[in-house]
């Protein structure tokens, strides 16, 4: 990935055309039964017949609940053919920069933005920067331009479309959230498709996050994903203090001064209004509280852990079955230390795999984790309330754990 690919891909994907969904419907026949005039008639149970009919209503409910379900799982797999468009207005050259995710939704984005304009995309994949060497595949420069944040379907039609139609190649720049969330229903079904269907990884980070997977899965038959976010950058961003006193206060101080446009902030009254990441300790006493017994498997998708094994020992004391992608393949993690990006897709697997995932903060890979996870079967998902949460936490010394369970549970 340190090189750029340079694809061509052609816009023909047709807008998503699900074929309407089978009514289902039960024809009941009724029997009656007619006693006989020698025997004396028995008084009705009403509150047998209630419990029946009520239990009926139940099975009822678990069946076409599944059948819904099953129904809605594979309408959401099968597509029709795409309509092939037999002319393009011209060349959209789109570069995919920044993390695994956001070159995730950049690519996405891309796609549909291509097809509102049926334009033939230009798709670069960089790891690193930002580079385009057009000049050996064009004749000269294309034109570039910057689209704002979240345009609707109507910007890119009424101001970007006679650009190209002019044009013919257009560049552009900066392409991360420049699609609005709110888009034509047929659109979204394009974007899902490109991002839960034809995005896929590469063959060895693929095998090598089903191993982890598979490893996980030797060790118990459940396991839950903690995503922790809780890396130097993170917290630097966030402008909180996690308790490591002055040396905390110059580390993180420096790191961000990286973001210029950042001001000081008030790390306390931040954390009471849910703006910081919870500590490894933290998430740890929360998912006790949740109901996770000491025992619980527990797979941990992280960068580089800000106070590193001694700020992951708290966790281990409350979870002493976790493990890291370091901890389950030393050896064979080797060639994809270099890439972060590649560190990150091995934990987007083994997250998206596990039976229940936990979010700690609302980042791009908790955002598209969680709505993968809905959309390929509503597997269960906690995201945490921060803004109460946050003032809890800062209080947990001062209350037993009886009653910090209670105010948990109302929290």
């Amino acid at each position: 990935m340190g090189v750029a690919k340079f694809g061509v891909i052609q816009a023909k994907l047709a807008l998503l055309h699900h074929p309407s969904g089978s009514v289902l419907s039960h024809k009941h026949e009724c029997c009656s039964c007619r006693s006989s005039a020698a025997q004396p008639r028995k008084p009705i149970s009403w509150s047998l017949v209630c419990g029946l009919m009520l239990f009926c209503l139940g099975m009822i409910s678990l069946f076409t609940g599944h059948v819904a379900s099953d129904l809605e799982c594979q309408r959401s797999r099968n597509f029709p053919d795409a309509i092939l468009e037999r002319s393009s207005n011209g060349y959209l050259l789109i570069g995919a920069s920044g993390g695994l995710n956001q070159q995730r939704t950049g690519i996405s984005d891309a796609v549909v933005v291509a097809r509102i304009l049926n334009a033939t995309l230009v798709m670069f994949l960089l790891s690193k920067g930002f580079l385009i060497n057009s000049c050996d595949h064009w004749k000269k420069p294309p034109y570039t331009m910057r689209v704002p944040r979240k345009s609707p379907p109507e910007y890119y039609l009424d101001q970007v479309l006679p650009i190209l139609q002019r044009r013919s190649v257009l560049q552009l720049t900066k392409f991360d959230y420049r699609l609005a969330n709110n888009i034509d229903d047929e659109l979204q079904k394009l974007r899902c498709r490109t991002n839960y269907h034809a995005l896929r990884f590469t063959k060895p980070i693929q095998e090598l996050g089903q191993k982890l997977v598979t490893r996980m899965r030797a060790m118990a038959k459940h396991f839950i994903a903690v995503h922790l976010r809780f890396e130097s950058d993170m917290l630097a961003f966030s402008g909180c203090y996690f308790g490591g006193g002055d040396k905390e206060r110059y580390e993180l101080g420096e790191i961000r001064k990286r973001w210029e446009t950042l001001t000081d902030v008030d790390a306390n009254g931040e954390r009471r209004r849910g703006r910081c990441p919870l500590t490894p300790h933290e998430v740890g006493l929360m998912l006790r509280a949740l109901g996770f017994a000491n025992d619980t498997y527990i797979y941990v998708a992280s960068g580089e852990i800000y106070g590193g094994e001694e700020m992951l020992r708290s966790l281990g004391d409350l979870f002493p079955n976790f493990y890291t992608k370091e901890m389950l393949a030393e050896e064979e993690l080797k060639p994809f230390l270099p890439f972060s990006s590649r560190l990150a897709a091995i934990d987007y697997i083994v997250s998206d795999e596990s039976d229940v995932f936990v979010t700690n903060n609302n980042g791009n890979m908790a955002k598209i984790l969680a709505g993968r996870r809905r959309y390929m079967g509503h597997k269960r998902t906690i995201r945490p309330n921060a803004k109460r949460l946050g003032p809890l936490m800062m209080e947990r010394d001062q209350m037993d754990w009886d009653t910090f369970l209670q105010a948990r549970k109302k929290s």
